[in-house]
């Protein structure tokens, strides 16, 4: 017996481990049975918008799409933003697509980056903006056009790079 088995594993009854043994393994059965979205025009409404991070420590907002209609209903498209223009989801990019759900002929998508903009003098501003624009999309609905390409260049193991980009076509109240 190991020391941490020996620590730890008095302090879990065996009913409890049982539970999320089983939890745990439906999990893993139902790992692969999510279909790859396809690119493609999509009924959809925003299921999560969040400020993180990225995977080297930049600010970065992610959105989720529910797909609500067809055969990938429920299905969800992710996008990750970063606060760098770097790159192609970068914070200008951002604050175009923020603007479009929002669809708030008074608040524009330069608005929305001068104040993605502030977040390393006040991480406050930023956070209630997100908070708020959440609660605003959960009123509304959207056609989203959702494009995938592959770019000629290729990473570290010869993979091309995919590159995807989000369209806003149309708003709907729900």
């Amino acid at each position: 017996m190991s020391r941490l088995s020996e620590k730890y594993g008095s302090k879990v009854s065996a009913k409890e481990a049982k539970a999320i043994q089983k939890a745990m393994d439906e999990q893993k059965e139902n790992r692969n049975k999510f279909k790859e979205v396809p690119a493609g025009e999509y009924k959809v409404v925003v299921d999560k918008l969040e400020l993180g991070e990225t995977s080297w420590g930049d600010p970065q907002i992610t959105l989720w799409f529910k797909i609500t209609d067809g055969e990938f209903k429920n299905s969800r498209i992710f996008y990750n933003g970063s606060f760098d223009d770097h790159f192609e989801h970068g914070i200008n990019s951002t604050a175009i697509l923020l603007a479009d759900l929002l669809d708030d002929e008074e608040l524009t998508s330069a608005q929305i980056a001068v104040i993605l903009g502030k977040f390393e003098e006040d991480q406050t501003v930023v956070s209630d903006f997100l908070a708020d624009a959440a609660e605003a999309m959960e009123e509304l609905a959207y056609d989203l056009d959702y494009t995938i390409t592959k770019s000629k260049k290729t990473n570290k193991k010869g993979q091309p790079y995919i590159n995807k980009s989000y369209e806003i076509l149309d708003v709907y109240d729900v």
